[in-house]
């Protein structure tokens, strides 16, 4: 009777240990794949800079940017962006883009084009972000 009490603890214990590894390897799959989004969305600003130097069109939107770079960046840099809602806010010499996961709505990440690195890694920071105000982050923005 007790060695069959151990032996079900032992595999209750295996079975959590498994789960909990399964875990770990989705988040660590989760953080690859928003890796390869920041790249993407650092890899794409370059190429709409290069298609339109400073003047951005004010209708320039999410269709215009991913029609610009679908053929202009890497087949998994598009998909990557493909997966996810975005929005583009022309601000005359450069845009703010911003991402969305596509099942909340929730903001993921956010960028405006004029500087090097991806400025609202969101989902890494959590908390860190006001997003009820992005133009806070705005760099170029004059107080």
């Amino acid at each position: 009777m007790i060695a069959r009490k151990q032996i079900s603890l032992v595999i209750l214990l295996v079975l959590a240990l498994c789960s909990a590894g399964s875990c770990a390897s989705l988040s660590e799959h989760q953080k690859r794949e928003y890796g390869i989004l920041e790249s993407a969305v650092t890899f794409s600003a370059d190429k709409v800079i290069g298609e339109y130097g400073d003047r951005i069109p004010d209708d320039f939107s999410a269709e215009n940017f991913m029609a610009l770079v679908k053929d202009k960046i890497p087949k998994d840099y598009y998909e990557a962006l493909k997966k996810h809602s975005l929005e583009v806010r022309p601000k005359q010499s450069y845009y703010l883009l911003l991402i969305f996961d596509p099942d909340s709505k929730a903001l993921i990440l956010f960028d405006f084009s004029c500087t090097p690195k991806v400025d609202g890694p969101v989902l890494l920071e959590p908390g860190k972000y006001r997003l009820e105000n992005i133009d806070v982050y705005d760099a170029r923005k004059v107080n």
